[in-house]
Parts: C-alpha cells; structure tokens; sequence
C-alpha cells in the first residue's frame, strides 16, 4: 500500500508540473510562468539543452561550476610548474668522450 502511495504522489507531481505550450514561427517556446518560479528560472539565465530519444530537456546551467573551472584552468595554466624536460646533453659521455663515440658510429670523419 505504502508504495502505491508513493508512486500516486510521484505521478501528481508530474502531472502538476505538465503545461502545454506552443512552438513560434522562429522556433521560440515559451515556458509557463508556474513552471519557471516552480523551477527557479529567471530572465538571462542560461539552458543547457539536452536531446534524449525523441525528448528535450531544458536544464539550468550551473554557473558555479563553470566558474570554479574557468579558475580552475586559469590556476593550471599560469601558477603550476611546467612540465621538466631534460636537455639533452650535448657534451662528453660519462664512460666515453663525445669524438670517440661519433667515430665508432661513423658519424665524425678525421
């Protein structure tokens, strides 16, 4: 019984939040008053519009965590370290000098 109860409750929210709305000449859907304040939608916020199957979903975008990564990659970029790559080292072997290792490969002609 109890979760009968709970889908019961489920399916009035769902229903509660159904409008019905109608597509503009320049694609423009207005959503209904009731569902943004339910929703928290202001004017100027921005959507993320997702494609689902034959469905669209509408969702706000969440500017504090674009912020904290747009911080993020500015953090990354100038106050980390560079990777460390070794130079090469163009002198003398530790075993061998440079000369006798070039002319054993052919490498330096006398």
């Amino acid at each position: 019984m109890e979760i009968s109860l709970n889908i019961c409750q489920i399916y009035f929210q769902l229903v509660f939040l159904l409008a019905e709305t109608v597509i503009d000449k320049f694609g423009r859907v207005l959503i209904p008053k009731k569902i943004r304040d339910k929703v928290g939608l202001k004017p100027g916020m921005r959507l993320d519009i997702v494609v689902k199957g034959n469905e669209i979903v509408l969702r706000p975008r969440n500017v504090d965590l674009e912020e904290k990564i747009r911080e993020l990659e500015e953090f990354l970029e100038h106050e980390t370290p560079k990777a460390f790559i070794k130079s090469p080292y163009l002198g003398d072997s530790k075993w061998f000098p440079k000369d006798y290792c070039l002319r054993k490969l052919g490498l330096l002609r006398e």
